[in-house]
């Protein structure tokens, strides 16, 4: 992990960095409680956790930080974590195999979902989501759930992401006739599982626009799972100019409102989808 030095809050940094400025790193002790001799016996202890709970997972270093810093060094909520993550991957193998590049690549280049180029000031990534051009009959539930799992699980190896977490802009205009037979309680609830009960990231805020048949539907199942916490970070807009009031206009891709004309992460998901990768997402 590098270290970038710099001084101001203003720069807008790409989305695959793997270096850690000096602010973010700031940002960590203050807010994460972490600090360089804290973290290596906070992974010792959770190290041994693992063990004398029988669970079977990975244990490097770089792993077990995700963790760690999605609660805040806090080792018992890291260790509860840690559990419901390897429970639900044991439960839900079939959405961390069989990724379809195809599929994959039709939901990007159709700007269904995918991350900006540049992050937040602060730092988080922002993962951008046209629900109306999503296609069943040409990406079905299964291939968009793996995607899901790939975007999510994936991009948040990156120490930024760790330390920041995400914003998500979510259109969600929709034609009820494509999508509404998919908010059945069953998907609404592995998707809330999946992405709040058992991922080391952290949502700081979920943007919502366009509001949709489909969206009050799916809203309606899982409200009542939310924390006060989370609900108070979904924004409900009633037009594109208000996200201004939350992104800076280059950050933003001019179907929302912004200057960004072109953007995809293709280089992203091919790494993404490399061997190595796929073996650690898989296990």
């Amino acid at each position: 992990m590098g270290v970038m030095k710099e001084d101001s809050s203003d720069i807008l940094y790409p989305f695959e960095s793997f270096n850690v400025p000096e602010r973010f790193l700031k940002k960590a002790e203050d807010e994460l409680h972490e600090t360089l001799d804290k973290r290596k016996p906070a992974m010792q202890e959770l190290r041994e956790l693992i063990r004398d709970n029988g669970l079977t997972c990975r244990t490097s270093d770089e792993f077990l930080l995700q963790f760690l810093r999605a609660r805040k060094y806090n080792i018992p909520k890291s260790m509860s974590l840690l559990k419901k993550y390897v429970y639900f991957k044991a439960k839900n193998p079939n959405l961390f195999t069989g990724m379809n590049y195809d599929a994959l690549i039709k939901l990007i280049k159709s700007k269904t979902m995918n991350f900006l180029p540049k992050r937040c000031a602060d730092g988080c990534a922002i993962l951008v989501v046209h629900l109306d051009n999503w296609n069943p009959s040409e990406v079905p539930i299964q291939d968009l759930c793996r995607a899901i799992a790939l975007f999510l699980y994936h991009s948040i190896c990156d120490p930024l992401t760790q330390i920041n977490g995400y914003k998500v802009i979510l259109d969600v205009k929709s034609s009820p006739w494509k999508h509404l037979r998919f908010c059945t309680p069953q998907n609404i609830y592995l998707l809330y599982n999946g992405t709040q009960e058992c991922f080391p990231g952290r949502f700081k805020g979920i943007h919502i626009i366009n509001m949709s048949l489909t969206f009050k539907a799916a809203w309606t199942l899982i409200h009542p799972f939310l924390s006060e916490k989370l609900k108070k970070r979904f924004i409900f807009h009633q037009n594109m100019e208000e996200l201004t009031d939350y992104f800076p206009v280059c950050l933003l891709p001019t179907d929302f409102g912004g200057q960004l004309q072109d953007y995809d992460c293709t280089p992203w998901l091919k790494n993404a989808l490399q061997e190595e990768h796929l073996e650690k997402l898989a296990n």
